[in-house]
C-alpha cells in the first residue's frame, strides 16, 4: 500500500502526485529546502498533497525534534489526544481520546465560561501528559494545552497544533512557540483537520518505516 492506495491504478496516481508534490515544494522552498530534514520533508510533503495547497512548504514549523519524539510516543502506543472527533475519525491509530462529547466537558464549559474544546482538554490531562496532543481546529483547545504545560506541569511528548480559523489561530500558535515542548504548527490562520491528520498519520507510518 501506497497512501492508501492498493490497485495498480491507485498506486500509479499516487506516485505521480507525490512527484508533483515534490516538485512544486522544490520551486516554492528554493534553497530553503536544505534548512529540514529527510523526515521533516516527508511530513510536508503529506500535508501538501492533502491540501493540495503548496503554500504549506513555508508555513509548517518544527521545534524540539517533534517527529523523533511522535515516533517514540507511537512505538510505546501512547494516547493521542484529539480537539474533536473528526480529527480521531482521520488518523490510523488505535489509542486515541476525545472527550469533546463527554458529558463532563459540558458541564465544566457551562460552570467555568469556557468552550467545550477547552474544557476537553482540561478533562484529558493525565492524557496528556506523555501523550501526543493533536488540535486541527479549535485554538481554545491549543490555549488551554499551553495552559497546562505553564501552570500545571503538563508535559506532552508532541504537540501538533495547527488550528484554523481567523480568530485566535494565530495567536494560539505563537503562544505554543513561546513554550519549550516539541511541536509541529503552522503560522497563521491555515490549518485543520486534513493537516492535523496527515502530520499524524505521517508519524504513525514513519513509526513503522512504512512511509516513503
Amino acid at each position: 500500500m501506497f497512501m492508501g492506495a492498493i490497485s495498480r491504478d491507485g498506486l500509479d496516481i499516487a506516485r505521480r502526485s507525490r512527484e508533483i508534490v515534490r516538485e512544486k515544494i522544490r520551486k516554492v522552498l528554493g534553497k530553503d529546502i536544505d534548512k529540514y530534514s529527510e523526515w521533516e520533508m516527508k511530513i510536508i510533503e503529506r500535508v501538501v498533497h492533502a491540501t493540495a495547497d503548496v503554500e504549506y512548504a513555508k508555513l509548517i514549523r518544527f521545534k524540539n525534534h517533534p517527529i523523533e519524539k511522535g515516533i517514540e510516543g507511537v512505538k510505546s502506543n501512547c494516547p493521542m489526544v484529539v480537539d474533536v472527533e473528526m480529527v480521531k475519525v482521520g488518523i490510523r491509530y488505535n489509542n486515541i481520546v476525545s472527550f469533546i462529547n463527554d458529558k463532563k466537558v459540558y458541564e465544566i464549559a457551562k460552570e467555568e465560561g469556557i468552550t467545550r474544546a477547552a474544557a476537553a482538554m482540561r478533562i484529558a490531562k493525565s492524557y496528556i501528559h506523555g501523550g501526543i496532543v493533536i488540535v486541527g481546529n479549535a485554538p481554545t483547545a491549543l490555549f488551554e494545552v499551553v495552559r497546562l504545560i505553564e501552570e500545571e506541569e503538563v508535559e506532552p511528548r508532541l504537540v501538533i497544533g495547527v488550528p484554523v480559523g481567523f480568530v485566535k489561530a494565530s495567536e494560539s500558535k505563537k503562544l505554543l512557540h513561546s513554550i519549550d515542548v516539541p511541536f509541529i504548527t503552522t503560522e497563521g490562520p491555515k490549518g485543520g483537520t486534513p493537516v492535523a491528520v496527515s502530520i499524524a498519520n505521517g508519524i504513525v507510518e514513519l513509526s513503522r518505516g512504512k512511509m516513503v
